[in-house]
């Protein structure tokens, strides 16, 4: 093979790799990072509505004892 050759077969597969990791963080950015961005949504709201509550038996204890 002549010099020429094996330069585009290594052009070829390092642009074939390139493709490939555009493909993997194409898909972490558009599918891990949504479903974790929603697990977080869902955490947030847990503790904030736990948050709710105790403030809720705080100003209940309060008011009880003025």
């Amino acid at each position: 093979m002549s010099r020429h050759t094996e330069n585009k077969e290594e052009i070829l597969k390092v642009h074939n790799r390139i493709d490939l990791i555009d493909q993997k963080l194409d898909t972490l950015e558009n599918n891990h990072l949504a479903h974790m961005q929603k697990d977080i949504d869902r955490i947030i709201y847990i503790i904030s509505a736990i948050g709710l509550g105790l403030l809720g038996q705080f100003l209940y204890l309060l008011t009880k004892n003025l």
